[in-house]
């Protein structure tokens, strides 16, 4: 009877700890999202490495690879997204939808980490703080290959530990094979497999010879799915590329001293056609660079270290927001960067999490175990201090020590109730060294004039939302004059200038901080909408240059100008003109086959001011293409069967009621899509919208 009620008592817990599972992936689900609705509906590639992402799965989709980019991207993430984009009919929000859903699951590896590290309990707990640490959440939805290769990695490090503890040489070689796989989604992971084969060498001379056998798995793991890459890599290019060639140029980057240089530089790395050779040279000049000057280089590695491990918040205390409006709203996919708000929960997250590491850590009952996630989070602060010091790369420290984070956690209310004995532990005195040195890193004396400053912003603006212009001008003045150094307080002043009916000084101090933080996509658009609302042709043009030259006028940029400009349209748009931002969207970037207008991304919007004539749109497109235009509210459509030259659609507008008074109508363009064209626009668009104008 005794072993009954045990059997029972254990189904039973086995069903409640499976129920809990399954609501911690749903909780991942709901927060993934939440994060894909708000940052990543309009389909639009960012440029950079999601734009190289995204050319690589395409050139598979049509059987070859992208080998011609600035360098050689790894294979992993590309497929992934290649296999995500026809399902979503090759759109690419619906692929982000689809990949938030399946990385969602990726809460299991987490689990499964901390459950073979410390137990189910603390795996729980693991998968719980993965599902609901911020950065985590929003990069499953985002076009980077961060997400996969967090949950590769952790999958990795979770098969390690368990062919460490059991001898496993099956364990081992799956261990190779899925670090491997890490390593070709993100190439950082693949300098870990020599580390964790050597730790285990180590260990076998240390009294452990079993596990010399288990590095030998490991690499055979590894070998077996880096092989047929570095193969295909070497007939292509005649030479051995186990992962990517980037990493020569983003160490090459990290030396680099001016602007000058890097002009230079660049113009002679791209002058090299073959992507080996090609990081070959980046290496060779960044060593001479560090051998010219190796106490700068050293002195550079501190402060990249300080950018690894910084708060998100820094970049609100030093007003290098870039995608980000005064309204936290966000206007462009740029994974990592948030509005206040979420940037502060975020980082109240990170701070918890890598304290409760730390402890969890120095005070877990086998230490070495530890040693494979401290060789990847010291590799990765190497890395990050020789290159770029990128702060992407802080997102799988943090997620590789989750486990001790989560089994800190569990064990907080025992370890609380023995305080007074921990304190006198040489363990507590590493732990309370470590949280000092994390502290270190993390403070910055810009926080102190930003804290001051914000004290009056945060006011000022909500008065300035809810129309208290004099509340909100003494308010936003005064926090200004606390922080006159950040270029966000320039722009509250240019939002309340205008909110003033003050157009012409609330485009100086948009210009005014563009200026500051050229790099600041609010400034330089509302310089471009105001300049256009003025007259001003040259301003506007001077705008939209900025952000093409930092970034790109995509569709996700093109959406949040639409919801964000206000007043009268005109008569006559013309997509793609500066003057007409915020007047259209659902439209691709500027290609290099369109002088004049822009494709649509299957449904374009524009906004025109009507009248009782003459609806007019200009178009072309592939031969044959069946385009519907339709005037929103008003039940007006027609049908246009592209030719492949020129066409002018007219839409007849006197069925409009009080069409006399000239409402505005929104113009929808409605289309199959298909691909522009593989090497120089690899974007699945729709029609040529040239011009849209009423005539009387």
């Amino acid at each position: 009877m005794r072993d009954q009620h045990t059997l029972r008592n254990a189904r039973s817990g086995s069903t409640v700890h499976a129920i809990l599972l399954i609501a911690i992936v749903l909780l991942a689900l709901a927060l993934r999202l939440w994060f894909w609705h708000i940052q990543a509906r309009s389909g639009a590639v960012p440029p950079g490495d999601p734009e190289e992402y995204y050319r690589a799965a395409v050139h598979i989709l049509h059987g070859g690879y992208h080998d011609t980019g600035k360098w050689l991207r790894p294979p992993v993430y590309p497929v992934f997204l290649a296999l995500l984009l026809p399902l979503s009919g090759m759109n690419v929000a619906g692929a982000l939808l689809l990949q938030a859903c399946v990385l969602s699951a990726g809460v299991l590896a987490f689990y499964a980490f901390g459950r073979q590290l410390f137990g189910r309990m603390t795996g729980l707990a693991t998968a719980l703080l993965a599902a609901l640490f911020v950065p985590l959440a929003s990069y499953a939805s985002s076009l980077y290959a961060e997400a996969l290769f967090i949950t590769l990695l952790i999958a990795g490090l979770a098969i390690v530990d368990q062919a460490f503890v059991r001898g496993s040489r099956r364990a081992a070689l799956s261990a190779g094979a899925v670090l491997a796989l890490a390593a070709l989604t993100r190439a950082v992971g693949l300098y870990l497999l020599p580390l964790v084969a050597a730790w285990l060498i180590w260990r076998a001379r240390s009294g452990a010879p079993a596990q010399r056998q288990l590095a030998v798995f490991l690499f055979i793991g590894a070998l077996l799915v880096i092989g047929p890459w570095a193969a295909r890599n070497y007939l292509v290019h005649g030479r051995v590329i186990l992962s990517d060639t980037n990493g020569g140029v983003s160490m090459w980057y990290g030396t680099v001293r001016d602007n000058a240089e890097k002009a230079a530089g660049e113009a002679h790395l791209a002058s090299i056609p073959n992507l080996a050779d090609r990081q070959s040279l980046a290496l060779q000049m960044a060593w001479d660079n560090i051998r010219h000057d190796p106490v700068r280089f050293l002195w550079g590695m501190r402060f990249k270290i300080a950018s690894l491990y910084a708060l998100q918040t820094r970049s609100y205390a030093v007003g290098d927001v870039i995608s980000i409006d005064s309204r936290g709203a966000p206007m462009v996919q740029n994974a990592g960067e948030y509005r206040l708000g979420i940037t502060l929960l975020a980082d109240a997250q990170y701070v918890a999490l890598m304290l409760l590491a730390i402890g969890g850590i120095c005070f877990m009952p086998q230490p070495v175990r530890a040693v494979p996630v401290l060789l990847w989070v010291g590799l990765a602060t190497l890395l990050a201090a020789v290159t770029i010091g990128h702060p992407r790369l802080r997102l799988p420290i943090v997620a590789a020590v989750l486990p001790f984070a989560a089994y800190a956690l569990v064990r907080l209310p025992a370890m609380w109730r023995r305080l007074p004995r921990l304190l006198r532990d040489r363990r507590g005195y590493t732990a309370c060294a470590g949280m000092i040195v994390f502290l270190g890193l993390i403070f910055s004396t810009r926080y102190i004039a930003w804290s001051a400053g914000l004290w009056y912003a945060v006011p000022g603006r909500i008065a300035l939302d809810q129309g208290d212009l004099p509340r909100a001008e003494a308010l936003l003045a005064q926090a200004h004059r606390a922080n006159p150094e950040n270029p966000l307080r320039i722009i509250d002043l240019a939002d309340l200038r205008l909110a003033q009916g003050d157009q012409e000084g609330a485009l100086d101090l948009y210009r005014r901080a563009a200026a500051m933080e050229h790099r600041s996509l609010y400034a330089q658009a509302m310089r471009t909408i105001t300049g256009a609302h003025l007259g001003i042709s040259n301003e506007a043009l001077a705008g939209l240059t900025a952000i093409d030259d930092y970034w790109r006028s995509g569709n996700d940029l093109l959406e949040w100008a639409w919801n964000t400009r206000r007043g009268k349209a005109p008569d006559r748009v013309i997509p793609g003109n500066p003057a007409a931002l915020g007047l259209y969207a659902g439209f691709a970037p500027a290609t290099p086959d369109v002088s004049s207008g822009r494709w649509t991304l299957g449904e374009g919007r524009v906004r025109v001011c009507g009248g009782c004539g003459t609806l007019i749109v200009r178009l072309h497109g592939p031969v044959g293409r069946t385009v519907t235009i339709s005037i929103d509210d008003w039940g007006i459509r027609e049908q246009v069967i592209l030719t492949g030259e020129q066409q002018e659609a007219r839409l007849a507008l006197t069925s409009i009621r009080d069409c006399a008074f000239n409402p505005e109508l929104i113009v929808r363009i409605t289309s199959a899509i298909s691909l522009i064209d593989l090497e120089q626009s690899p974007w699945y668009v729709g029609v040529v919208i040239n011009e849209v104008r009423v005539e009387p």
